[in-house]
């Protein structure tokens, strides 16, 4: 309910609407949420407080498909109150035409133990799919009473009706049928009882409080639906939580009061991690809403989750960790998009990088694969193959055809031509061995969350909404508390000896610095919720391929300069913009690929693939400096006509090295500097007086503009503005990065596009692309920050998502 706006069109007419949105606020830190309801008038005030188990470095709950909703309520008046809370769910998975649908609906409700519920039974395309609410129960509390079934288009009207008269649910006789009478002739005077096929359920749970008190209850909902075949593909694939509570599809009451049994330990998890980063004073308000808010589209991305464990060996990471796969966006429908996830991808790699080592495994499976189909681009008509040799692909599928088996998608371009995939690839693995050696190597098989601050709230007392929304929740008589003391950028314990590890230079040959890690991470010993992928196995089965994937992008060295050439097609993520001969983008792509394939092989011991590389990079860098710096930034490319195009996302390969820990000086120190103040004072200040990000492209003169050669010249990329900012804590300016991504993410905030953030921003105010993945690159600000944190910031440049209207 939005009880911020009138009451909507299609809600059940019969249902009352009384609820002023100005008295509701809610604020959001996903997964956790906090509406609360200020209902003095009636002697109450009361807070719902959502959970949902998207954990950090728990792969088991992180799977589950539920959410918890803790109502709390507050008797501020002088008498008894009691407050009933009800809880509906109606069918929202049917088919397109009801009269011919084929999807059997069943509802029934249980009782277990501790906790009782409804649920509702379906199959859709075959697939069965089951949403239970349920509740926890008192002792001696059934579930005869408090719940009922409606139709939602016919009988709604007796659930309106029943909740005035007796405060909470009660069965709807009028739903029963009457036992068949065989015997009985219709002859025209006697009316069958008509019953009505039902769609919705309900649930109810009554507080009774006296002046003064404090009550709770909780509510679930499950939805099970454990297999998936896609429509072309003959395939079953069950999700990854199948391997906890079975296939079958009658694990919703199970995982329902497994839900209501965990909640408060996955609230102390999350603050475990949560906590840190909220008290962290080098963080402004702003980013720390952005980094927990941004992470909805881990779960909302049409994310898929397998288990496949008879499909690969042991010392396979998808053995334990499953196959994943997110779309690129919600209006582009390609799994695991690798040019944007190499953006996207720095959260994955930081909170479940077990997943993120799975994809990456899942793409070298890939780079042999060479497919004799061809199709034609929609980009110039040309015919090509759907897959090359020694290439990565674009993507993994898409789901309305055979995804994870038919790759590449997208057909725009012949993208076995993009200049930037294969070394994306090779730059992801150097950062991903950097964040799996430093959560590994000193800790063995211990939980990533033991190291963070263990929250102080004594056992019993859940304070979460006053702590995030400094609102008074406490009892009448609270137990005496001092408040947690800010906690420091780098914690005192644990923490530390990550940051260390991350950010130590150089790095140790990783047969010392690795070796505490490799007993640990044995396959057989390790914890789907604990350990990380042992970072030297994973450098291992990596390196050839990298080494492939590099040896193929030599052949656009069209000169032999040591530096690879553009076509003059848009071949790179930028599909829509030219780039010609070298380019900043591809080029520092390339020079910080050729770098990290030259320190794995010194990592490994490889010593010939070290000196060649070497060369290989000395020469690389000496062409990248004489053909493209100007003096002020680097060209966008050697096109004459591009001239004085500063490209906002120029320095990307420079980016992922500091991102890798990487102390080589690939880019000049001063060079860095200069080109991040250019591309800052026209990029970011010239384009919307720096409240919108970095303009991809602005071109510099007497009379500077936006540079709209191209669609994507005068766009705004949201992931690529905080990949910049984060490139900008790396060196060291603060100010500039929090400017520049503070004013962008309070633009998003105003615009109402927060949980569904953009690919794209223009200049009046349009936007390209909602819900979409390459803005998960916020995480990127965060290890950066780590590395390089800045002195305590002010609050002054936005704060956590707060509306008091509840408009989000």
């Amino acid at each position: 309910m939005c009880p911020s706006y009138s009451k909507p069109k299609k809600v059940l007419p019969s249902w009352e609407w009384n609820i002023n949105g100005s008295d509701c606020e809610y604020t959001a830190l996903y997964p956790r949420a906090w509406t609360t309801y200020d209902l003095t008038k009636y002697g109450i005030k009361l807070v719902c407080r959502q959970i949902s188990p998207v954990i950090p470095h728990n792969y088991k709950d992180s799977s589950l498909p539920c959410a918890v909703f803790v109502f709390s309520a507050h008797n501020v008046s002088n008498e008894h109150r009691d407050v009933s809370i009800t809880f509906t769910w109606t069918e929202v998975l049917a088919e397109l035409n009801r009269k011919k649908t084929v999807c059997k609906l069943d509802l029934e409700r249980y009782s277990e133990e501790h906790t009782c519920g409804v649920t509702l039974e379906q199959t859709i395309v075959d697939q069965p799919c089951t949403f239970t609410i349920a509740k926890n129960k008192e002792e001696n509390e059934t579930i005869h009473e408090g719940y009922c079934l409606w139709n939602s288009t016919k009988t709604s009207g007796y659930v309106w009706e029943c909740l005035k008269k007796h405060g909470r649910l009660q069965p709807d006789p009028s739903q029963t049928p009457s036992p068949p009478n065989n015997n009985t002739k219709k002859d025209g005077k006697e009316k069958t009882k008509k019953v009505y096929k039902n769609d919705s359920i309900g649930l109810s749970s009554t507080m009774s409080l006296e002046a003064g008190a404090h009550g709770s209850t909780e509510f679930c909902l499950a939805w099970d639906m454990p297999i998936i075949k896609y429509r072309k593909n003959s395939k079953i694939h069950k999700r990854y939580y199948t391997k906890y509570f079975g296939s079958d599809g009658i694990a919703g009451a199970s995982i329902a009061a497994y839900a209501l049994r965990n909640y408060k330990n996955w609230e102390k998890q999350l603050a475990e991690w949560q906590d840190p980063i909220l008290n962290n004073s080098h963080i402004p308000d702003w980013l720390k809403s952005a980094l927990m808010n941004e992470l909805y589209f881990i779960a909302d991305g049409g994310t898929i989750w397998f288990d496949v464990p008879d499909e690969f060996p042991e010392s396979d990471p998808r053995h334990e960790f499953g196959v994943f796969g997110y779309l690129e966006g919600h209006e582009y429908r390609m799994y695991n998009s690798y040019d944007v996830h190499f953006y996207a991808s720095f959260a994955l790699a930081q909170l479940w990088p077990n997943l993120q080592v799975v994809l990456q495994y899942m793409f070298r499976d890939s780079i042999t694969a060479e497919s004799t189909k061809l199709r034609k681009t929609l980009y110039d008509g040309k015919t090509c193959k759907f897959k090359t040799k020694d290439s990565i692909p674009h993507d993994l599928g898409d789901p309305e055809s055979v995804p994870f088996t038919q790759i590449n998608a997208y057909n725009v371009h012949d993208v076995s031509e993009w200049r930037d995939l294969n070394l994306k690839f090779i730059l992801q693995v150097a950062r991903d061995h950097r964040l799996l050696r430093a959560y590994s190597a000193p800790f063995g098989g211990e939980r990533c969350l033991s190291l963070a601050y263990i929250d102080d709230v004594p056992d019993g007392d859940d304070d979460l909404y006053a702590r995030c929304t400094q609102q008074e929740t406490e009892p009448a008589t609270p137990p005496a508390r001092q408040p947690p003391p800010e906690r420091p950028a780098t914690p005192a314990r644990g923490v530390a000896g990550i940051l260390d590890l991350l950010y130590r230079a150089p790095e140790e040959p990783e047969e010392r610095a690795g070796a505490g890690a490799a007993a640990g991470a044995a396959a057989g010993e390790r914890d789907a919720a604990a350990a990380v992928w042992d970072a030297r196995r994973y450098l291992a089965d990596m390196y050839p391929q990298c080494v492939s994937l590099l040896r193929r992008a030599v052949a656009w060295d069209r000169d032999g300069d040591g530096l690879i050439e553009n076509s003059g097609l848009p071949d790179q993520t930028y599909d829509a913009w030219v780039m010609t001969g070298p380019s900043a983008y591809c080029g520092g792509l390339w020079l910080a690929a050729v770098s990290g394939v030259r320190n794995m092989a010194r990592l490994l011991g490889l010593e010939e693939d070290e000196k060649e590389f070497s060369k290989l990079l000395e020469r690389a860098r000496t062409s990248y400096e004489a053909k493209l710096w100007n003096g002020s930034y680097y060209r966008f490319d050697t096109n004459p006509s591009n001239s004085d195009v500063v490209m906002a996302d120029q320095l990307a390969g420079h980016w992922f090295l500091r991102a890798s820990g990487s102390t080589d000086q690939v880019f000049p120190e001063a060079n860095v500097k200069k080109a991040l103040h250019t591309i800052y004072e026209n990029n970011v200040l010239r384009f919307l007086n720096g409240r919108m990000g970095a303009v991809n492209g602005y071109v510099t003169g007497t009379r500077g503009h936006i540079d709209t050669s191209a669609i994507q010249s005068e766009e705004m990329w949201t992931g690529v503005t905080y990949g910049l900012a984060s490139l900008m804590i790396y060196e060291g300016m603060h100010e500039q990065a929090f400017a520049t991504a503070g004013g962008l993410y309070n633009t998003l905030v105003k615009m109402g596009l927060s949980f569904e953030t953009p690919e794209a921003l223009y200049e009046n105010g349009n936007h390209r692309s909602i819900g979409y993945m390459r803005p998960l690159s916020i995480w990127a600000m965060y290890q950066a920050i780590l590395a390089r944190p800045s002195p305590p910031v002010p609050v002054t440049n936005g704060q956590a998502v707060h509306s008091k209207e509840n408009n989000l």
